[in-house]
């Protein structure tokens, strides 16, 4: 029997919608094997939650069997609920810590492997590191904004090259200068990346040359500079630069690709502009992804930490030891207590307007979703922002809850592809590696046609199951991996953005 909403716990205190309901419609969900109804006292529009049960100012409210906020006035059976009339409770993160050493009692997830039929490989570029790409781009990278639009230059005369436009590198504070370096050292790193031609001014923060020196410390790859104060100007350092970056692409021509075991293969997950689908259906899927990579041996980095704030408490459960359960807490405690100092709530900015139009009310809600895409498997490291991994296994990287800013930081860190699940729609996509959209919103998927690569709304609408749309997925990647563009890579989307503490000061 075809359902109008979905129960995503049998605690739960509401429903999600999963079409327009009028009033006076009975709207059918199920409960477990029963199938229950409850008559719609008001419009509830498509993605949004209906209320089961008449609800009292200041009751808790239920989904995904947890707290998502509290009422702020009475809400009667069948009315709608949403961010006008809950609100989030903040968190008491004190009694969120488990013992430590020889003292703990905690008991870590399982860890489980898989053995498939043959091997899953993907056509990949082996680096002398050891590590895998699945690009072999010449990267045109800028050591500040004033060398930005020379660097696009460069790129659009040299097939096989990209660049990336980085709006700063001048004038900054030593904390904001520490993480740009991380991120361009680490696009430098990226195993996607062949060579690099550095393009700087001559009087920002860290020169070209000093950039390359960095680079060329942490890679064999080859790496060369220019300053266009040194070289006479932008004309003279964009030919230098081109010629340096056609002769390096045809080097890069010559590397052959070779089949890759996907236990080689580190991919980064990422959610942007969510709504109630993205957490009932889409993320799901990629977390059934990421736990069949990790099974199968492969590594997947989840981050946006302030995106984990009111399910901070189900992530910390994935950690592989106490100390990384205690981690993940402590990221969130230490982000709420950061910008209290400056006199600002995590809670004013979160959901975004976009995320409410979409059905979520609080950022509880919107976390609870959120968690989702990073799958069931313990986490093996907590990663600061950028931060390059040391361990296989599913892993998490603390950054602000904005999805250009933490899909910079996952690419710094080497991932080789990022999948993105979006519930609204976006157009993100990144220089060095390719980003694949996936939607179970059908609307967004019919709307922006145009950059969403995967439909994942059979989901919603019962034709396929979570467990089948991971599947699918997973071949999906293995393409990529292999060479198939994803449609914001084959418009050249590049977008990039550098979390800083404070700007020009």
């Amino acid at each position: 029997m075809k359902i109008d909403a979905l129960m995503m716990d049998s605690k739960d205190n509401v429903v999600t919608c999963v079409r327009d309901i009028k009033a006076g419609e009975t709207v059918k969900y199920r409960n477990g094997d029963q199938m229950c109804e409850i008559t719609a006292k008001e419009d509830i529009p498509f993605s949004h939650k209906i209320s089961l049960k008449d609800l009292a100012s200041g009751e808790k409210v239920f989904k995904y069997g947890e707290l998502i906020g509290k009422t702020t006035r009475e809400i009667l059976a069948g009315c709608l609920v949403d961010h006008t009339n809950i609100y989030s409770v903040p968190r008491d993160y004190e009694n969120e810590y488990v013992a430590e050493g020889e003292d703990s009692d905690y008991k870590a997830p399982e860890v489980k492997t898989v053995e498939r039929d043959g091997k899953l490989q993907f056509l990949g570029y082996r680096r002398s590191d050891g590590r895998v790409g699945i690009r072999n781009h010449v990267l045109i990278l800028p050591t500040c904004a004033c060398g930005s639009e020379s660097s696009r230059i460069v790129a659009s005369q040299v097939r096989g090259a990209v660049n990336i436009v980085f709006n700063t590198g001048c004038s900054d504070v030593a904390a904001n200068t520490e993480m740009s370096q991380k991120v361009l050292t680490g696009f430098a790193c990226n195993p996607n990346v062949y060579g690099v031609v550095i393009i700087g001014l001559g009087c920002e923060t860290v020169g070209h040359k000093a950039l390359r020196e960095k680079i060329q410390k942490m890679t064999d790859k080859p790496v060369v500079s220019f300053g266009i104060q040194e070289e006479g100007g932008t004309l003279k350092t964009i030919e230098k630069a081109v010629r340096s970056a056609r002769e390096m692409a045809a080097q890069a021509g010559l590397v052959k690709k070779e089949w890759c075991d996907i236990s080689e293969l580190l991919m980064g997950i990422e959610c942007g502009g969510s709504d109630a689908t993205s957490g009932i259906a889409s993320n799901p899927a990629v977390g059934e992804l990421s736990d069949r990579l990790v099974d199968l041996g492969a590594s997947t980095i989840m981050s946006e930490s302030i995106e984990w704030i009111g399910g901070e408490h189900i992530v910390a459960r994935r950690g592989a030891t106490p100390e990384i359960h205690n981690q993940v807490i402590k990221v969130c405690e230490d982000y709420e207590k950061h910008l209290k100092v400056a006199g600002q709530d995590c809670r004013a900015g979160q959901p975004t307007p976009g995320n409410k139009a979409g059905g979520l009310s609080t950022i509880d809600e919107k976390s609870l979703g959120c968690i989702r895409k990073g799958g069931t498997r313990p986490i093996v490291e907590v990663l600061e922002q950028a931060g390059r991994p040391s361990r296989h296994g599913a892993i998490v990287m603390d950054t602000a809850g904005y999805d250009i800013s933490s899909v910079t930081s996952m690419v710094a860190a080497g991932c080789a592809c990022v999948i993105f699940t979006t519930g609204r729609g976006t157009p993100t996509g990144n220089a060095i590696a390719p980003v694949l959209k996936v939607t179970a919103n059908k609307r967004t998927y019919t709307h922006m046609e145009d950059n969403m690569d995967v439909d994942l709304s059979g989901i919603i609408d019962g034709s396929t199951t979570i467990a089948e749309c991971g599947e699918m997925l997973l071949n999906e990647i293995v393409e990529v991996c292999s060479g198939k563009l994803t449609k914001a890579e084959a418009y050249g989307f590049s977008d990039i953005a550098v979390d800083h503490v404070c700007r020009f000061v």
